[in-house]
């Protein structure tokens, strides 16, 4: 349990909290549920604060761009375990990481990128692993004709072709749909192998495993995975990993926001805190219409209102959560929104306004730490020379 009292008086609001207990046990629930069968990848654009404390429990992580690249590296997590994605593959980043690293692999998302990496792996006498993105229908990966350009024309003294990546999306409620992606990798990786003459050795699945954020989802997870392993399981010949960043980051997260004001007009209470949407993000949210699971500090036995919950961002759209039924609130309660785990702290719109980022706060064992104070955001959008 986060004794959110403690992080209240010693780091005040507003306040990220990662509690690694809570994120360990995830990934070991994640495990069992698929009988151990299928590698793990984390998608570190999910939490930039966590993978280390993940390194011995997954298999992989997804690296984006140089920046992710740049915080894994200074965190010391092995090379071995980095597979370099992206739809933007800066050159000078992936020349740096070609000669000085031994990368585990790198994704192929585009002509381009292919004789990218087939130029610097030439330039510096060396073999790397890819992986073949293959397009859902969007901008990322390739489509079936530029997969088999790419496989006529590879070089196999310097790309070493592992196998197919794909993903769709998240979110995925829907066990047909994916049974339907299954299906269609089965298929596509047969008629591959068929035509090259080759044995594809792994499919990298963005499965996209949904998170239930809101009070009103109703979701047996245990059943679900259950389904999930059935169908994974009709893949009889290829190693598979799993990509599912954004289930595995969730519940570990908590975010903190105080009250720090209450105005009533003919339209209802707002109650405006010293976050915001800059700060908190819930995938599938419409409007702030639906409520998140989340608990109130202190605890008091009150008559119930009905409320508007505002951030401090001077824009209409940033309300937290509409229209909640909660005990009357005064100035200095603190919110405390759960499931937060994944996202918010890296895809809020963190400079609106400039307002400070909020501190992260890490619990191990017990154990709290400030892992990041307040970071002035005025400081980046100060224009240096006037």
């Amino acid at each position: 349990m986060i004794d959110y009292e403690k992080i209240i008086k010693e780091y005040k609001t507003p306040t990220y909290v990662y509690d690694i207990d809570t994120l360990i046990n995830r990934v070991k629930y994640l495990q069992d549920k698929l009988s151990n069968k299928y590698d793990l990848v984390f998608a570190v654009k999910a939490n930039t604060f966590i993978p280390k404390y993940i390194e011995n429990y997954i298999s992989r992580y997804e690296i984006c761009s140089a920046g992710e690249f740049d915080i894994v590296n200074k965190l010391n997590i092995s090379h071995n375990k980095m597979v370099i994605s992206g739809v933007n593959k800066d050159e000078s980043a992936i020349e740096n990481m070609i000669k000085n690293y031994d990368i585990l692999k790198y994704t192929i998302e585009s002509i381009t990128q292919f004789e990218l990496l087939s130029n610097l792996s030439k330039k510096y006498n060396k073999q790397i692993h890819v992986l073949i993105r293959l397009t859902s229908g969007n901008q990322f990966g390739v489509s079936e004709e530029d997969f088999k350009y790419i496989l006529k024309n590879i070089d196999k003294n310097y790309l070493l072709f592992d196998g197919i990546e794909y993903f769709s999306g998240t979110q995925k409620k829907s066990i047909n749909r994916i049974e339907k992606e299954i299906d269609y990798l089965i298929e596509f990786t047969k008629n591959i192998e068929d035509e090259f003459n080759i044995n594809i050795e792994e499919i990298e699945y963005g499965i996209g495993l949904p998170v239930y954020y809101y009070q009103d989802d109703e979701f047996n997870e245990d059943e679900f995975l259950d389904n999930v392993k059935n169908i994974l399981d009709k893949i009889k010949n290829q190693k598979v990993t799993l990509e599912i960043g954004r289930s595995i980051a969730s519940s570990c997260g908590s975010y903190l926001t105080s009250v720090v004001d209450i105005k009533t007009n003919k339209y209802g209470n707002y109650v405006i805190v010293d976050g915001g949407i800059n700060h908190l993000v819930y995938y599938g949210q419409t409007m702030a219409m639906k409520i998140p699971h989340y608990e109130i500090l202190p605890k008091k036995e009150l008559e119930e209102d009905v409320y508007n919950i505002c951030g401090s961002l001077c824009t209409i759209n940033d309300f937290l959560v509409k229209n909640i039924k909660t005990r009357k609130l005064s100035i200095n309660d603190v919110f405390i929104f759960k499931n937060t785990g994944a996202y918010s702290s890296t895809e809020g719109i963190s400079l609106f306004l400039s307002r400070d980022l909020p501190k992260v706060v890490i619990k191990e064992n017990n154990n709290y730490k400030l892992v990041r104070t307040n970071i002035k955001t005025s400081e980046m959008n100060f224009p240096n020379e006037i």
